[in-house]
């Protein structure tokens, strides 16, 4: 009797580590799943704006802007706004826009301050990522909270590059129409400067 006892113990304890195994595997695979949604930092994109081009059909919707407190995100995505508007960026509602954007603003402490990452992913009608653009920039400061360190001129600094970046992808997208020349344009292409005879 003694002996099946034990034997019995063996099997609940055998038991109770394949479940602590097989919980632990499941966790890992949901921690890798995660990471796989989060957005990666990958190296900076350099894109540069095509001129001459107009913006009006590759319009966008910014669809979220993910990371900072509430607050915060409801005054950059204004900022941001304004920004995308003077660059004529076209923004719509996302049932009309041909591109939707996804944001994602990180904050961390540096020994200087802090520093506030983006990355803005941009997927074209087939929800399909077209392009990833991001960057970091540095905020000089001192504190424990990294948001509370990056003040509103350096969200505004983020907000202008953000637009900068989306606004030099859109401009190379199929979308973007080549301007017309205006006739002042067009004369001073075809004719060539004036040239003088040396006197005599």
């Amino acid at each position: 009797m003694r002996e099946l006892a034990l034997r019995r113990q063996g099997w609940r304890a055998g038991l109770a580590s394949c479940a602590a195994i097989g919980a632990a595997v499941a966790l890992s695979g949901c921690l890798e799943t995660a990471a796989e949604l989060a957005p990666k930092s990958e190296g900076r994109t350099q894109i540069a704006r095509r001129d001459g081009v107009s913006l009006a059909d590759a319009s966008v919707a910014f669809v979220s802007v993910e990371g900072p407190p509430a607050a915060i995100s409801a005054r950059f995505s204004q900022r941001l706004l304004q920004e995308a508007a003077a660059r004529e960026i076209a923004v719509v509602d996302a049932k009309n826009a041909k591109y939707l954007v996804r944001g994602y603003l990180s904050a961390y402490v540096t020994a200087d301050g802090a520093a506030v990452e983006y990355v803005w992913d941009v997927f074209n009608k087939e929800k399909q990522r077209a392009q990833r653009v991001n960057d970091v920039i540095d905020v000089k400061g001192e504190g424990a909270d990294p948001w509370t360190i990056a003040s509103e001129t350096a969200l505004a600094s983020v907000a202008a590059k953000s637009a900068d970046d989306l606004a030099a992808f859109l401009s190379n997208t199929p979308e973007a129409i080549a301007l017309a020349k205006t006739p002042g344009e067009l004369l001073g292409a075809s004719v060539k400067p004036l040239s003088y005879a040396p006197l005599q």
